[in-house]
């Protein structure tokens, strides 16, 4: 729905239509130039001492067919389809931080929803251990410090539950805004807890994937074939230029102007023999402009890389945070269970029912964290490495390293 929708994708799109029209454009420079010419005129002069007016009307057609410009049309054709290759990668560039955003605000709303469902249940626990010890305390076998500290526990757990409410209709309102959805919008969802899904890919095979499919890098390379062609242009100064044309023409003077008549043919050779210098700055500046770009696809290739590392590193780091919280929620609860066991049986102390409720409580925050952490970090892994949004996974005909225009 966010790939429907999305503002930043609609203008994606439109560049890339635009760059069509680009290219026809740039193929223009190698088309016939038709021009049509109509011209009237009306003279006075003197002829024997006598005033005489004089009309003179013309029509005429003119060809002009471009042979040879020393490459620079070609060149710059060859330019104007990189240009729509940059565009088509943009777009797909956009698709896949779109899509990141919509997932990390789905998973957002999943771990806020089950972070209420953990707070909510702490109030009802509290809740119901203050009821007990309020009525121990009223039979006398408790003290009434444990039923002020029971009610303050009570009361901050409450707090926090109203704001993991808040929390949730925030990210609800966000995750609608994402997806182009009214912001009131009540969504349900289909998952009713944080997946943990097996992912298995090595290291490696992330980074070689990124190498081939990550738009930037694609796009990294062909900025460096735009370069090597705005030397072909540059160089283009120093050819000469072959043109032929014809002509056509009629005058008269009476309008509009077709009696007489006239026919040309043309050829001609341009050539530019000294211009200052100009173009060869120009073609210094874009062997310049080359090594920048090959410099900078280097640089974003080992940004990719880096960014896939971190990315793939965290998602491992997220698998191990859940497996040691799965165990530690199993205790904590067991903790909690035997501390309500010994204060109602007048062996334990209040303290260690609230001590144990918080670590409960801390225990299952944790895990959703890292439930949370580990499927964003996939998802962030998968934008890393250019993985299609749709299908999830891409097989472009271009890669970085074999793409030539």
């Amino acid at each position: 729905m966010a790939l429907d929708y999305n503002r930043d994708i609609k203008v994606a799109h439109y560049a890339l239509t635009s760059s069509d029209f680009d290219i026809a454009i740039a193929k223009a420079g190698k088309m016939p130039q038709v021009g049509y010419t109509w011209s009237g005129a009306r003279k006075m002069g003197q002829a024997n001492g006598r005033d005489v007016i004089a009309n003179s009307f013309g029509n005429s057609f003119s060809v002009s067919i471009p042979l040879y410009t020393g490459g620079q049309v070609e060149n710059e054709i060859a330019n104007a389809k990189l240009s729509k290759t940059n565009a088509q990668e943009e777009m797909l560039r956009v698709q896949q931080a779109t899509k990141y955003s919509a997932v990390e605000g789905y998973y957002a709303l999943l771990a806020y929803q089950e972070l209420r469902d953990v707070y909510h249940e702490a109030v009802d626990n509290l809740q119901g251990h203050l009821d007990n010890v309020t009525a121990q305390y009223n039979v006398g076998t408790k003290a009434k410090v444990d039923v002020l500290s029971s009610n303050v526990s009570l009361a901050n757990s409450k707090t926090t539950a109203v704001t993991a409410d808040n929390n949730v209709a925030i990210a609800e309102s966000n995750l609608n805004n994402i997806l182009g959805l009214p912001l009131q919008t009540k969504l349900n969802l289909a998952d009713h807890q944080l997946p943990f899904d097996t992912y298995d890919i090595s290291l490696q095979e992330a980074i070689d994937y990124a190498m081939k499919y990550r738009p930037e890098v694609l796009q990294a390379a062909v900025a460096v074939q735009e370069a090597e062609h705005n030397i072909g242009i540059a160089q283009a100064g120093n050819r000469p230029t072959v043109s032929v044309g014809a002509g056509r023409g009629w005058t008269d003077d009476d309008f509009p102007g077709v009696d007489d008549h006239n026919w040309s043919i043309t050829g001609g050779v341009s050539w530019s023999l000294w211009d200052g210098g100009a173009t060869n700055a120009r073609i210094k500046k874009s062997k310049e402009a080359l090594l920048s770009a090959r410099e900078t696809e280097q640089k974003t290739r080992e940004a990719v890389q880096l960014e896939v590392k971190q990315a793939y590193l965290n998602i491992r780091s997220a698998a191990q945070k859940v497996e040691e919280t799965t165990a530690v929620i199993d205790q904590a609860k067991e903790n909690y269970r035997i501390q309500n066991i010994r204060y109602q049986a007048g062996v334990g102390i209040n303290l260690d029912v609230l001590d144990a409720q918080l670590s409960l409580n801390e225990a299952q925050v944790n895990h959703i964290q890292a439930l949370y952490d580990y499927n964003v970090g996939i998802a962030k892994l998968e934008q890393a490495m250019g993985v299609d949004v749709r299908s999830g996974v891409i097989h472009p005909s271009l890669t970085a390293t074999g793409y030539k225009g």
